[in-house]
């Protein structure tokens, strides 16, 4: 990243950077040995956005799909057997009523306590009771020094009143970003985007990825660019697959802005390829069982 007065020119990101962080795996690892994710997410009315984000729908997990041995997502009973219904290959822990409350805090940092790299956020809803019970979430896995992505409704927690540090990813759309900064981003070019999300980063001490056709992941001091070629990635669902995708490369033992640049990258590599193949026409399910197709050829084993 280059700094010119005001403007920020950041790196194209590439396959090398996809490369990098898919860890070779040790023949003699076990699924713990590889990372272990934890997704909390869901209401009674947004099934489906938490699967999604630890990556089933119809098929896995985005986050083991991606490399890491073990995921867990904790869901308000009231959905639980939807999500066990859309995959077996789900671990699904349930909460305690229809949304993430505050009586649920005890049982998550139990299973926060437990994992690697946690993402907050996905398909939660904006009950006042939920994002209080997020906030005070997120605090605790700061505390164990856990990774942590907060994306979707998560981003609406009082963010501000939080503090982070550069293994805590944000993952606003525009208009999250918005709500965040108040600084909007509809028709800025790419120098301008990669200047606030470098200036939100660098104020707010934590890894921000702004999500868009032209993806800016950025922890303040370094910035890169993910371009996608198409706009089949604008469905719903897909971001939440990312989070899942980004999730994963963490959990194999990569910082969170390595990750999430890896994570962008290839979000937007499954989405150009299934362009060709289905169109502006895709799921973000089809993301997911893409995933090993895109990454395999980066698979190392060590002896």
């Amino acid at each position: 990243m280059q700094r010119t007065g005001d403007t920020i020119k950041a790196a194209i990101a590439n396959s090398a950077d996809l490369d990098r962080a898919s860890r070779p795996r040790s023949l003699n690892s076990d699924k713990f040995g590889n990372g272990r994710v934890l997704v909390v997410g869901g209401s009674s009315r947004f099934h489906g956005a938490p699967v999604l984000a630890t990556g089933a729908a119809y098929a896995t997990l985005a986050a083991l799909r991606t490399g890491a041995g073990y995921a867990v997502m904790c869901v308000p009973r009231s959905i639980v057997n939807t999500a066990r219904i859309l995959s077996p290959n789900l671990i699904v822990v349930p909460l305690s009523g229809n949304n993430i409350d505050t009586r649920d805090i005890r049982q998550l940092k139990k299973e926060a306590a437990k994992a690697d790299v946690v993402v907050v956020g996905p398909g939660m809803g904006r009950n006042t009771g939920s994002l209080r019970a997020a906030g005070t979430f997120a605090k605790s896995c700061i505390a164990l020094g856990k990774k942590l992505i907060l994306d979707a409704d998560a981003l609406r927690i009082g963010i501000g009143k939080i503090k982070l540090n550069k293994d805590v990813l944000l993952t606003p759309n525009e208009s999250e970003f918005f709500f965040l900064t108040g600084r909007g981003m509809d028709g800025k070019g790419v120098d301008a985007r990669a200047k606030a999300a470098t200036d939100t980063a660098k104020a707010l001490h934590c890894v921000v990825l702004l999500k868009g056709h032209e993806t800016i992941v950025s922890d303040g001091a370094s910035a890169k660019v993910v371009r996608a070629k198409t706009a089949a990635l604008a469905t719903m669902g897909t971001g939440d697959v990312l989070s899942g995708v980004v999730a994963g490369f963490a959990a194999r033992g990569n910082s969170v802005f390595d990750a999430a640049v890896a994570g962008a990258y290839a979000q937007a590599a499954l989405g150009d390829m299934l362009y060709r193949l289905k169109g502006y026409h895709l799921l973000a399910s089809d993301l997911v069982e893409q995933i090993p197709r895109l990454l395999k050829p980066f698979d190392r084993t060590t002896y």
